[in-house]
């Protein structure tokens, strides 16, 4: 490779710094896309295998002794993705309920999985379902909204990882392209896919409505808000219930 091809390629990588992150989590940091409004990066954090010496967790274990388990999780994204478009190649009419995924980056960290930024109605990334309730925003006909697309998501038989309300976004999707419809809706930005070892619910519609049930019944529990699993879907708690 020549002077110039080495140049080039340098130019191509993304320069990210973690105390630029507008999110980040124990496994992750998320950045804005420097040229794309409306796309996020997110990266996973670097780990060495001695930092999982201490404990005897299976987490921590599969981590020591299986590293490539950390990245199972994006892998399976992608086939829950590909799984929700193939079935509806189509249908025109189909609105994909989960953040739409497009590839991987070249970043200075590593590679960056390129991932939808939903955003509110000033342009700001929009605050997830568990950020709402904090800040005493989320409403009755937010929570009517959300039961509705909380339907639908067992309608089409999502593939169910982690349904805590950090998931769940309500917001405007691909506000910067043409031809976007600038109508909010909700949108799962992360905790799909078959993440597990055994991948019944990839084959199976009924394997995955039980584990639907499951990860909404373990999911994240936020104060004022509780899900019931008899009605599949998501009520106020008594002392917390919005002013009508």
């Amino acid at each position: 490779m020549n002077k110039t091809a080495l140049t080039a390629a340098s130019e191509d990588i993304i320069t990210l710094d973690p105390k630029d992150s507008i999110a980040e989590g124990g496994e992750r940091w998320v950045f804005r896309h420097p040229d794309y409004s409306h796309i996020l990066i997110k990266m996973l954090k670097r780990r060495k295998t001695e930092m999982f010496n201490r404990w005897w967790t299976f987490g921590h274990l599969s981590q020591r002794f299986l590293p490539a388990s950390r990245y199972r999780s994006t892998a399976k994204q992608y086939d829950e993705y590909r799984r929700l478009v193939m079935e509806n190649l189509f249908d025109p009419g189909f609105e994909l309920p989960v953040a739409h995924l497009y590839g991987f980056v070249k970043t200075s960290l590593g590679y960056g999985c390129l991932t939808e930024r939903i955003t509110d109605e000033t342009g700001r990334t929009a605050p997830n379902l568990q950020q709402r309730i904090e800040a005493g925003t989320f409403t009755e006909a937010d929570r009517k909204g959300l039961n509705r697309f909380v339907a639908r998501l067992y309608d089409i038989s999502i593939c169910a990882a982690d349904m805590g309300p950090a998931n769940f976004v309500h917001g405007y999707r691909g506000a910067s392209r043409p031809g976007s419809n600038r109508v909010p809706q909700w949108v799962l930005v992360d905790g799909f896919g078959d993440r597990y070892a055994i991948t019944a619910r990839t084959y199976s519609r009924r394997i995955r409505l039980r584990g639907m049930d499951s990860r909404f019944r373990k999911g994240k529990k936020v104060r004022g808000l509780r899900w019931c699993p008899e009605a599949r879907q998501f009520e106020f708690e008594d002392d917390d219930r919005p002013a009508t």
